[in-house]
């Protein structure tokens, strides 16, 4: 038998464990990092699988879903909710509306970002889920995994630049009122000094900053492909 069809069996065992309620972490992380040390060729044989195996267990989270598609969608709908708040702002003179503009543009622009430069890379996406109140992208795990660390360093750093530019685009324009340009500028400089922390912690082996652990931010995975073997 294979390598790979021995990991075929064993995500075979895995998504049996998953179906019938019997799984316990570990296994999955452990065929993870023996599928990362895989030949490129030899990964992208395996991506059906393991995106079908991390679909499965993703799900058990329960979190709302619809198609990736309907998802980009919604986020563009998103963008231009921002707009004409960020108008309204522009001609009230409202900090409310011009700060909600900014927040909602801001949260629509990572995701928007990240998936584009994903997709650039070769990565796919399964489906769209909502996190608390943050949208993001269940991505083809197996197409990530298949990508040269180079890509997936890529892939998360594009992660981190979607909100700040957005928040800095916004402080930047002399019309929206004074307060709200404060604030967005506050907003871009400590989200990208918590971006760079994040990184630089995932890449000395930190597996928390405080409560927060680093793989569920775009700069804490970044710097996890980087330490990776």
């Amino acid at each position: 038998m294979s390598e790979v069809d021995g990991l075929r069996g064993r995500i075979r065992e895995i998504e049996a464990r998953v179906e019938d309620g019997t799984y316990r972490p570990g296994p999955w992380a452990a065929l993870v990092r023996e599928v990362r040390a895989l030949p490129g060729a030899s990964r992208r044989v395996l991506a059906p699988d393991v995106t079908r195996a991390s679909d499965a267990l993703h799900r058990r989270a329960g979190h709302p879903e619809v198609g990736a598609w309907v998802g980009l969608v919604l986020e563009v709908g998103a963008v231009l909710v921002s707009l004409v708040l960020l108008i309204g702002g522009v001609d009230t003179q409202s900090r409310a509306l011009s700060l909600g503009g900014a927040l909602v543009l801001g949260t629509a622009a990572q995701p928007l970002v990240k998936v584009s430069v994903g997709t650039l890379l070769g990565v796919r996406y399964s489906y769209a889920f909502l996190r608390v109140f943050e949208p993001r992208f269940k991505m083809r795990y197996g197409t990530y995994l298949a990508r040269p660390r180079w890509a997936r360093v890529v892939y998360h750093l594009a992660g981190t630049i979607g909100t700040p530019l957005a928040l800095w685009w916004v402080s930047g324009l002399q019309s929206i009122p004074a307060w709200t340009r404060s604030a967005c500028t506050l907003l871009a400089v400590v989200l990208v000094a918590a971006n760079v922390g994040f990184f630089v912690a995932a890449l000395f082996g930190a597996k928390k900053i405080g409560p927060l652990r680093v793989a569920i931010t775009s700069g804490g995975n970044a710097g996890l492909e980087l330490r990776a073997p």
